[in-house]
């Protein structure tokens, strides 16, 4: 983009928002669903709960309720700020509450019948409970727990209506876990899925970091031909031209302290300032030696950590290298670095054709890895892509004291 646009907005919180996990967004979405569940069957069987108090004991129904609608709608605000850990928590205290008011209704009959066609009111949704426990536990589990469930309050309803108003009871038991089961497969199937994104994710960063770190290598064994190319080369051919100059004399110290530490393989902890500069410079140079890497420094230039001056010149590098393939064959690319004596800073812009950030395919990780990422890892370094379509690109990295 040209010199005098605007600034655009970062996108790194966008993009970091929607790095969470896709195993958490599902638990979320679900938990969610399960609370809505509960509501509505709490709405839909308040009349059935009213007409068990004829043969149950109060204390019972207050327990049940609490237990079962009670702990299923806690899901709900668990899904919206509870992490995973209080999410499956949660949808396992909601599934234990569910059975332990099953296993208590034999203390509170009172051995009158319950004269209605849906039985106990809890025989309307043990698939439900079975869904929580499928958010909870593994997926044996969470089939076993709906096959035991479903069974208990079938068999619970028997004993409580009268003997004409049942059906066969192996078909109502084997015609409920086939319709909870449907439901049940497909919130474990859901749950298994995100888990298959999430490593896949996963295994694909690990594959890009051991590309990053295998780059990394590659670049440190071309270091040495990469200085002498950019630094000792450019600092003769200036001299040819210009002659000799306070500025060349100290390109030349320069690029002679850097072509020394690269043969002795030498990695210190603190980069002088005007090394810093040549390793930017070299960096670019490996991508596009015609390019020109204007500079902006204070008169006396303090060390700056090695690791940063590294994890700069790679980034500026690899925004380099991006705007070259993507910018179109008209654009124009500068690269400004900027030092002082708390700071260094690479700024990269082209007036290409740009791009929309928060649409980056997944498969393409160069700026997330490359640039963000290889970035941020370094204490005190920061760094923003700033880009729209038509608008051109602007990459800013820069480590501050």
């Amino acid at each position: 983009m040209a010199a005098d646009t605007p600034a655009l907005p970062s996108v790194t919180d966008a993009r970091d928002e929607r790095d969470e996990q896709a195993g958490r967004r599902i638990l979320r979405l679900m938990s969610g669903f399960v609370a809505v569940g509960y509501l509505a069957y709490a709405l839909m069987t308040s009349s059935l709960v009213i007409d068990s108090t004829a043969v149950m004991q109060p204390w019972w129904t207050v327990l049940a309720v609490i237990l079962t609608f009670g702990t299923g709608l806690a899901l709900g605000p668990a899904g919206r700020w509870a992490d995973v850990r209080g999410i499956r928590l949660v949808a396992a205290v909601a599934a234990c509450g569910y059975a332990l008011s099953l296993a208590l209704w034999w203390f509170a009959w009172s051995g009158a019948e319950l004269n209605v066609v849906g039985g106990i009111w809890m025989s309307q949704f043990p698939g439900l409970a079975a869904i929580a426990a499928a958010l909870a536990f593994r997926p044996m589990i969470a089939f076993g727990y709906l096959v035991v469930v479903n069974s208990a309050v079938i068999v619970v309803s028997h004993v409580l209506r009268p003997a004409d108003l049942n059906g066969p009871l192996f078909v109502d038991i084997a015609w409920g876990c086939s319709y909870s089961l449907i439901f049940v497969s497909a919130a474990v199937m859901a749950i298994r899925t995100a888990g298959i994104l999430d490593r896949t994710r996963s295994e694909a960063y690990r594959a890009t970091a051991a590309a990053a770190a295998a780059d990394a290598r590659s670049t440190e064994r071309s270091r040495f031909d990469a200085l002498t190319h950019d630094n000792v080369m450019s600092t003769l051919l200036t001299a040819s031209r210009r002659g000799g100059s306070p500025e060349l004399a100290q390109d030349a110290r320069a690029a002679l302290a850097a072509v020394e530490r690269a043969a002795v393989g030498d990695s210190a902890d603190a980069v002088g300032g005007n090394d810093a500069i040549s390793q930017v410079r070299a960096a670019v140079g490996l991508v596009d030696p015609t390019l020109t890497v204007a500079v902006d420094a204070d008169d006396a230039l303090p060390s700056y950590p090695g690791e940063a001056v590294s994890a700069i010149a790679s980034a500026t590098a690899e925004a380099v290298r991006n705007s070259r393939r993507h910018a179109g064959a008209g654009a124009t690319t500068t690269v400004t670095v900027t030092a002082s004596a708390s700071s260094l800073r690479a700024e990269i812009r082209d007036d290409g054709r740009g791009f929309d950030p928060t649409h980056i395919p997944a498969s393409r990780l160069g700026i997330a890895v490359s640039i963000r990422g290889r970035i941020r890892r370094i204490e005190g370094g920061d760094a923003a892509v700033m880009s729209r379509p038509g608008g051109g690109t602007r990459v800013v990295v820069e480590w501050s004291a």
